[in-house]
């Protein structure tokens, strides 16, 4: 490994190739390393400071040599003054850098032979990729190249931007450091934006910030293509049921990875409340465990799992504000106060090879390593395992297992209807159902008796106040697919041991998609409201009396400061990506299921797809501003967002 030293002005660019005249031949790399060596010795450079030498990989490069510098002059290359050095075969580097440079993004400048990776490009096609420094990553990759175009020095959000804009799920890990196996997602995204790099060439400019675009219009066509699933149910058996299953074929076919498609075995029902039984119904799918499952690395980027939920989308005719909810929910902008927040990726689904449409392959929500990552408790009486974990529901319906001595509905001396959800009639013990009632009835009795919150985790009640409020969810007012959970006493993490709400579930009909409850506003606070779910008068909301406790106004209000740059930064640059992505499918959905134009829970009726992205895109903008004068001080607060 050639390593050149920062205090040596080395490298000249050639105008026919743009390549380092020191890369030209081994005896010219060898007579600049004498040449640093030398300047090193007798004190080159004019600094008293002492290098700091830094080791990394280049990931997708040439099978040759690349050449590495950190880009002192933050002009996106590799200028004879910039401190450089040569990368191996196998693409690992040293670099002699000023202990002082920790902002300066590092640059690898490759030529695409024979790949590595087997990313796509013409053989000898000379490009440029970085890191935006050595505090995000020490690797150059084609994922931090685009972390370096994407423009934030929140490195979480520039991720979060670069996963919208790649069209990956969320948490999908991008700051990789190795070369991931042959086949895998991982794989593919990455060799994608290696080709859409190669294909741009040496005219990329890597020093200007917010400029993914070039990047992105260059990616193949298959990569940005929706992914395709087709179930065959067994006999061709009509679904009709949210309860019972029917047996099932599904294959998956990921163009972004390859043509091949991934056939698995399960079974199949319905799900959901109003929207099941409408035209276009949503599913629950639940995948064997058998050697094609094992075969599975992933499911769309998605972590593996048997248990998923196809939303229909019915009657959000944008298609986009579940992905949109559910995305930011996860991102960086909310993850520090909401655990865990389910993912999705649109699909175009075949059933029983007929067209239904585009759907959202949705994580369902369940206790488990890949889901919400909390303690499974035993289902031993005689284990007597109480404390932990469990998730419940609020749900005006209580639409919930009621037979025998196992009763999961409860109704707590407030008035506010639950289900326990985990565990379930199956698993539940007796004094686990004792155990789940009484910690709700204590926590509600702290809440309105005394305002004391240290049954709870205030920060995950804040932020999923936040995230329903900037969307107006009519459901979120206590009334529908609120869920809170509890992990053991003994949990890791001190917070997860009390109350906390979540997981976020069901924005089909928000942010300006409803024609009650004055949903359709943008001005106005609503989830923490008393008495205004679905018109019923007296309603019980924890929310409302939590809005009476300074503690939990105060801490609205900071988060919301907190995190409102980066929320508006994410919500377009979401709404833009999601609605270019499904473009193509949604013209193919809404000529199978033409209700664009007919009123279905919607006040404002729109006749094309463009219109309802564009009205979602306003409506959260406007939302913003007008909860930037709501949350703009206690006494904001209280004027505009708390009933007399």
């Amino acid at each position: 490994m050639t390593t050149i030293t920062w205090k040596a002005s080395l490298s000249r660019h050639s105008p026919q190739r743009g390549q380092p005249e020191c890369r030209s031949s081994l005896a010219r790399n060898v007579g600049c390393l004498l040449f640093t060596a030398l300047l090193a010795s007798c004190g080159g450079g004019g600094t008293s400071t002492p290098p700091e030498t830094i080791s990394g990989k280049v990931l997708w490069g040439s099978s040759g040599q690349a050449l590495v510098c950190m880009d002192l002059n933050l002009n996106g290359r590799c200028d004879e003054s910039d401190p450089q050095t040569l990368a191996d075969a196998a693409g690992a580097y040293q670099l002699s850098v000023p202990t002082t440079a920790t902002t300066a993004p590092l640059i690898a400048e490759v030529v695409a032979m024979q790949s590595r990776a087997g990313e796509p490009g013409p053989t000898g096609t000379f490009y440029r990729m970085a890191s935006p420094g050595r505090a995000y990553s020490r690797n150059i990759t084609p994922f931090t190249t685009l972390v370096t175009l994407a423009g934030p020095s929140n490195f979480p959000l520039a991720e979060d931007l670069v996963r919208n804009a790649l069209g990956l799920p969320a948490r999908f890990n991008i700051n990789v450091d190795s070369t991931p196996s042959a086949g895998s997602f991982t794989q593919a995204a990455a060799g994608a934006v290696a080709g859409a790099l190669q294909t741009l060439g040496p005219n990329l400019d890597l020093s200007a910030k917010g400029t993914m675009a070039p990047v992105i219009a260059n990616l193949s066509k298959t990569f940005t293509s929706l992914p395709v699933l087709r179930i065959s149910t067994k006999d061709a058996a009509p679904i009709v049921s949210k309860e019972i299953y029917v047996g099932a074929t599904f294959t998956l076919t990921n163009p972004a990875v390859g043509p091949d498609a991934a056939a698995l075995n399960g079974k199949i029902r319905g799900r959901g409340h109003t929207t099941w039984g409408q035209i276009k119904n949503p599913y629950k799918i639940q995948f064997t465990n058998d050697a094609a499952y094992a075969g599975i690395p992933d499911f769309l980027g998605m972590e593996k799992n048997r248990n998923w939920a196809l939303l229909a989308e019915y009657f959000d005719r944008s298609l986009l504000r579940n992905k949109l909810a559910y995305s930011l929910g996860s991102s960086s902008v909310f993850s520090d106060g909401l655990k865990w927040t389910p993912a999705g990726q649109h699909v175009e689904v075949y059933l029983n090879d007929d067209y239904i449409g585009v759907y959202l392959l949705t994580e369902d929500i369940r206790i488990d390593p890949a889901r919400l990552n909390i303690r499974k408790m035993s289902a031993s009486p005689t284990v007597n395992d109480v404390d932990g974990g469990y998730i419940v529901e609020v749900d005006f319906r209580l639409d919930c297992y009621n037979q025998g001595d196992i009763n999961l509905q409860f109704v707590t001396p407030q008035g506010v209807p639950i289900c326990i959800d985990t565990p379930d009639e199956s698993a539940i013990t007796q004094n686990q159902l004792s155990f789940i009632k009484n910690l709700l009835i204590t926590t509600e009795k702290d809440l309105y008796e005394a305002n004391n919150t240290q049954r709870i985790n205030l920060q995950s009640f804040v932020d999923w106040y936040l995230l329903n409020e900037l969307f107006r969810n009519v459901d979120a007012a206590f009334g529908s697919s609120v869920f809170m959970w509890k992990d053991t006493d003994g949990a890791a993490n001190p917070l997860d041991r009390v109350l906390n709400m979540g997981p976020s579930w069901d924005f089909d009909r928000s942010a300006g998609n409803v024609n009650y409850s004055d949903g359709w506003k943008t001005e106005g606070c609503y989830v923490n409201h008393r008495g205004d779910f679905l018109l019923r008068p007296n309603w019980p909301n924890w929310l409302a009396q939590l809005s009476t406790n300074p503690a939990f106004v105060n801490l609205v209000i900071s988060r919301w400061k907190q995190k409102r740059p980066a929320l508006e930064t994410f919500i377009n640059a979401n709404i833009d990506t999601h609605a270019a992505r499904i473009d193509d499918a949604q013209q193919r959905n809404f000529a199978r299921w033409p209700w664009l134009a007919p009123n279905l829970v919607n006040y404002y009726p729109f006749s094309t797809h463009t219109e309802e992205v564009a009205f979602l895109k306003s409506y959260l903008n406007d939302r913003m501003t007008w909860l930037d004068k709501a949350y703009a001080s206690p006494e904001s607060f209280n004027e505009l967002c708390k009933l007399p």
